[in-house]
């Protein structure tokens, strides 16, 4: 069974794997911290072909409500996944599954110019530096980036000296892996692979055309920034803050109980009209906070060298927030777009109008399925 094997070279959006020759059908699973969502793709002449998906609330197995943020026992967790794939009728156990950002370290490291051999070595004696848990006690994955314009332009004017190159350096930690193989071996789901959740996210809608973009997926209890370029994940950051803030904000300022404030979230969002001021009073700074901290992010990584973005994609929950783009629009100064996952997979036109509604929710099951094409 693969967990971290090779994952960083599966980062890259639009790899080919051959994982699934002998079988066609592939699951994603996403384990949110609202709710799960499955998405099962058939491989048919190349084609990425969508058999079946499903999302199931988490509240249904505790005394939340739908959208809040939840944790479930393990026993709850393997009933909410085999309640979904019954209902999905999912006909495959064969599954990637996504692990949360939170719960991994990801960083560049800048290394020498080595063999494979002895990079292997260095990269493993340089990761102590990086991974603030024991080494024995992770899982770990690294993969040497492709060049940007600027590194190339910096490697040329260098000194004679071995030139630096980028190293992307990813850990999880085993006991998370170990818990969700506990989970998911309960619900007799086979793993595949496990793949952190940004990476999925990319595969699913990031760009090729070139240039640095950035991915926001904003779930019920954070939300997750990425920078791809040149195809691949350069940099993540998760904030703490997500789309049930965003409701808890409105019920304990409105005096609202939470059913009534998540109907107005949803019907008011932050567009500006004389109806909504006071929903939308509530909401807007919350925001532009994020829009802030997203903004931190992009400057930190312009600090160390990377590009600036050319364009920003919304995902998850969140993005169905109306006028959210807007608010991203005038922080960065980019074009701002709601991820389309299903745009890379063949599925009945009937179902157009279904997945245009609700599929930026599913970008990171997806992403975890398409791995297998």
């Amino acid at each position: 069974m693969s967990f971290l094997s090779d994952i960083v070279q599966k980062l890259k959006t639009g790899n080919a794997l051959a994982m699934f020759q002998k079988e066609h059908s592939v699951l994603g699973i996403d384990i949110g911290s609202s709710s799960i969502k499955v998405v099962q793709l058939k491989k048919e002449k190349e084609r990425a072909i969508l058999e079946t998906y499903g999302e199931l609330s988490l509240s249904n197995y505790t005394k939340g409500h739908d959208g809040s943020s939840m944790v479930l026992v393990n026993e709850k967790l393997q009933e909410a996944l085999t309640d979904v794939l019954r209902e999905a009728q999912a006909k495959t156990t064969r599954a990637i599954i996504s692990i949360p950002l939170r719960n991994s370290f990801i960083t560049i490291m800048p290394m020498p110019e080595l063999s494979q051999k002895e990079m292997k070595d260095a990269v493993l004696y340089e990761a102590r530096k990086y991974i603030p848990i024991p080494l024995a006690e992770a899982a770990i994955d690294w993969w040497t980036l492709p060049s940007q314009a600027t590194e190339a332009a910096a490697s040329s004017l260098s000194s004679p000296k071995r030139p630096l190159i980028n190293v992307l350096l990813v850990a999880v930690p085993n006991d998370v892996l170990e818990q969700n193989k506990t989970v998911f071996q309960g619900a007799s789901v086979k793993i595949e692979a496990f793949e952190i959740e940004s990476f999925a996210l990319a595969r699913a809608v990031g760009e090729h055309q070139g240039g640095t973009s950035l991915l926001i997926d904003m779930g019920a209890s954070s939300t997750k920034v990425s920078i791809i370029d040149t195809g691949v994940v350069r940099a993540a950051h998760s904030i703490q803050q997500g789309a049930w803030s965003l409701t808890q904000s409105l019920q304990q300022s409105l005096g609202l109980d939470f059913e009534r404030a998540e109907a107005l979230k949803r019907e008011f969002g932050v567009v500006h009209r004389p109806e909504t001021q006071g929903a939308v009073s509530v909401l807007e700074p919350l925001i532009d906070a994020l829009a802030a901290e997203t903004e931190r992010f992009l400057l930190e990584w312009k600090r160390k060298g990377g590009r600036g973005i050319s364009r920003v994609t919304l995902a998850g929950g969140g993005a169905l927030l109306k006028g959210i783009d807007e608010v991203f629009v005038k922080k960065l100064g980019v074009e701002v777009f709601i991820a389309n996952p299903f745009s890379k997979i063949v599925y009945p036109p009937f179902l157009e109008p279904s997945l245009k509604e609700i599929g930026v929710v599913f970008g990171n099951a997806v992403g975890l399925a398409l791995r297998g094409f």
